[in-house]
């Protein structure tokens, strides 16, 4: 909402924030790194040169479809552009067998397991879970704590890599006592950061609870 009031930092971190997932869901349907980009890059620039956002309203629904599906809008439109080109405008064809630099295939989509729209989804969750992280980590580094957050980001995410809460306290100079609260609360923060991430691309409570559900469940996955 802040964004579509005409907010230029709102609008950067819109476009930077939810960018990698689009790409991803072009990548899954076999469009190179370099189209990808350039893709998406279009997309944007279309889209706020028609103030898209405009149409953006809280009782809409979730932003996450209603972004991939401006994808797939801009898609139609390119392809519309484009067909009479392709129908013998002399441009070569194209080997399915091509590669990028050498080694990845050019078609090959990112993820052959998942469609494009399960891979976008994964995505996004990723990209709100790389959001709220962020701002944990900003919010640790004001008040002067980003070696303590640094140290507890692997336990927070259940790495097997992960250092004890004692080896924490000998590298910080804290009690173990000291690091198992601050873990708690530092676990305790990222999950309202996480909350508020979701909420900011939902209608209300109830889509809220469903939105999360459903992302937990493509973590699990």
């Amino acid at each position: 909402m802040r964004a579509r009031d005409k907010s230029e930092g709102a609008l950067n971190s819109l476009c930077q924030s939810y960018r990698q997932p689009l790409i991803v869901w072009l990548q899954a349907r076999g469009q190179t790194p370099h189209d990808a980009e350039d893709l998406v890059h279009g997309l944007f620039s279309q889209l706020l040169s028609r103030d898209f956002l405009n149409s953006v309203a809280r009782e809409k629904g979730r932003f996450r479809t209603f972004l991939l599906r401006c994808l797939k809008n801009h898609l139609m439109d390119q392809h519309e552009k484009n067909i009479a080109a392709r129908r013998g405008g002399g441009q070569p064809k194209e080997s399915l067998d091509a590669t990028f630099d050498g080694e990845v295939k050019i078609h090959d989509p990112v993820d052959s397991q998942a469609t494009p729209d399960l891979a976008f989804d994964r995505a996004w969750a990723a990209s709100l879970l790389t959001n709220a992280l962020r701002r944990l980590q900003e919010e640790c580094a004001r008040q002067g704590h980003a070696a303590l957050c640094t140290e507890l980001e692997p336990v927070m995410f259940c790495d097997d890599t992960a250092s004890g809460y004692r080896d924490i306290g000998l590298r910080l100079g804290m009690s173990e006592a000291a690091v198992k609260m601050a873990a708690s609360r530092v676990r305790a923060r990222l999950k309202g950061l996480v909350r508020d991430e979701v909420l900011q691309t939902v209608t209300n409570e109830q889509d809220w609870q469903e939105e999360v559900q459903y992302l937990m469940q493509l973590f699990g996955k």
